[in-house]
């Protein structure tokens, strides 16, 4: 149980992969942390867009904070947010994964020590 629950901690609190790695699934903690740095370079693809478009308003006054927001508020977040739901899967799944494997590896009795 211990292989089982430090996986699952390190893919759910250090980084989605990791878990893998640590359960000799070194590829798909590859895969993984591949996933998860696509996501997030994604991420910061999407709002620089964001950001960029609500600055670029001929109309707005840098020294007034008030009307970037409102510019900034009524954007469209749903490429973010389908960005966040993916992320959550690959997040879960990573955890999940990394239990059972341990588990697992747990469960393996070797065979020097079997009756």
């Amino acid at each position: 149980m211990k292989k089982a629950l430090t996986a699952a901690l390190c893919s759910a609190f250090i980084i989605p992969g990791l878990g893998q790695i640590i359960n000799q699934q070194v590829k798909k903690g590859l895969v993984l942390l591949g996933t998860v740095f696509a996501l997030f370079i994604a991420t910061v693809i999407a709002m620089y867009s964001l950001l960029k478009s609500s600055l670029s308003e001929t109309s707005l006054v840098p020294t007034r904070p008030e009307a970037i927001l409102e510019k900034l508020s009524a954007q469209d977040f749903s490429a973010l947010w389908i960005i966040l739901c993916l992320f959550a899967v690959v997040w879960i799944y990573s955890v999940l994964d990394a239990f059972w494997q341990g588990r697992k590896g747990d469960n393996i009795v070797s065979p020097m020590f079997s009756p």
